[in-house]
């Protein structure tokens, strides 16, 4: 697994290196906007729908960002919506800070609790 994604300097003067960490903590962070999520990972408040099952996991292969979030999913919710709401909000962060490189965005529900 790479470590770093590598940005080509339009000039061809160097080139930028992003580490996996970064996409690590951008993911984390777009998360946290998402409506709904529960920041304890022991229980969901009436009014929360889902909390990240295991930490997100960020891969770089082939010069493509792979992003894995595992999450459980509150009985009742619309899995889709909930799934749909996390993946545009994961790519609308990506797509501000890194508009260049390319992505994939993986949401996978665990377990309905």
């Amino acid at each position: 697994m790479a470590e770093y994604v590598f940005i080509d300097d339009m000039y061809h003067r160097g080139k930028l290196a992003i580490s996996y960490r970064v996409f690590d903590k951008l993911v984390s962070e777009a998360l946290l906007h998402v409506e709904g999520i529960s920041k304890s990972a022991k229980l969901l408040n009436k009014n929360q729908r889902f909390r990240l099952n295991r930490p997100v996991v960020t891969t770089i292969r082939r010069g493509i960002v792979h992003i894995s979030v595992v999450v459980d999913i509150a009985k009742g919710t619309d899995i889709q919506k909930t799934i749909g709401l996390i993946q545009d909000e994961i790519n609308a962060i990506l797509l501000v800070a890194v508009e260049l490189i390319p992505f994939d965005v993986q949401v996978k529900v665990q377990q309905i609790i």
